[in-house]
């Protein structure tokens, strides 16, 4: 009986809020008012876990009595994970034909062979792997000397085991070219496993974009790729992050989001750069101020 009331039961609107008051404040991510039964239909298998029977039984569970890890499950449960290989293919165009070449020659200007990219909110690591492969396919070849180093992060637990196994579906690879295909993946039965020489070259762990003193570790990236993920952020956090990313970067950097996001008030901060169908935003090579480091 219990399981078959906490499948019936609906997500009112006072628990709505005192639901979606918890997720952002621990996530930054905020579900508007059109979004409540994406919520409901997400969190509900939590109360089955959970053994309670309504919504609002749940959150006072959360609230009073729940272990820390239940919070981890609830977050894995809710955030988006919408992706695939190369599904901007301007902006990989962009950072294989001109932004990282002319970024790895400013490195070596200034005495390093190194160059960081960085996938924010990766899910199961489709955009990191998409960097993995451009770097040994168009990038390694014309610099055999410089180390490129590769990190994928999330908040999502669960997405980042899926990006460690390096294992898709057909769905996930549509936008990957016939020649990587065939060179870097090996079907298994519905699934498609990515080779170890691209698996390797990427470094995932977990982060929450709003933990502003977990970003403070994210330092000295060349690139910074977070594409449809501002959206799910309230204004406040939403600069919060962009902040982060701003200090994240060396000055010359560039940081990529999805083509219908905008910075907002933090785009003064940054030099909008156009190449070719893509849109990145710059971190001045010389900060304007000493607030900007």
């Amino acid at each position: 009986m219990e399981q078959s009331g906490a499948l019936k039961t609906t997500l009112s609107r006072d628990t709505f809020e005192r639901l979606r008051a918890l997720i952002r404040e621990h996530a930054g991510i905020d579900f508007s008012e059109e979004k409540r039964y994406l919520l409901e239909s997400r969190a509900r298998p939590r109360l089955l876990a959970c053994g309670v029977s309504s919504f609002e039984a749940y959150v006072q569970h959360l609230q009073r009595s729940a272990p820390a890890d239940e919070l981890t499950h609830l977050l894995n449960a809710v955030t988006i994970n919408e992706t695939s290989f190369f599904r901007h293919p301007a902006q990989f165009e962009a950072l294989g034909e001109t932004l990282l070449p002319e970024l790895i020659q400013q490195r070596r200007a200034e005495g390093t062979r190194e160059v960081r990219l960085w996938s924010a909110a990766c899910s199961a690591g489709d955009e990191a792997y998409s960097l993995a492969i451009l770097v040994q396919e168009r990038l390694k070849p014309r610099f055999p000397h410089t180390a490129f180093h590769i990190v994928g992060t999330d908040i999502n637990t669960e997405v980042l085991e899926e990006a460690r196994a390096g294992r898709y579906r057909k769905r996930a690879i549509r936008n990957v070219p016939t020649a990587y295909l065939h060179k870097y993946f090996r079907r298994m039965d519905e699934t498609f496993l990515l080779d170890a020489s691209i698996r390797d070259r990427v470094r995932f762990r977990a982060l929450n974009l709003t933990d502003a003193h977990a970003m403070r570790r994210m330092r000295d990236f060349d690139v910074i790729m977070c594409a449809n993920v501002l959206i799910y952020f309230d204004q406040k956090r939403k600069k919060q992050v962009l902040q982060s990313m701003y200090r994240s970067l060396r000055p010359g950097g560039y940081l990529f989001v999805g083509g219908s996001e905008a910075l907002g008030e933090a785009a003064a901060r940054f030099e909008s750069v156009q190449e070719g169908g893509a849109r990145a935003f710059r971190r001045p090579r010389a900060p304007s101020s000493p607030s900007a480091t």
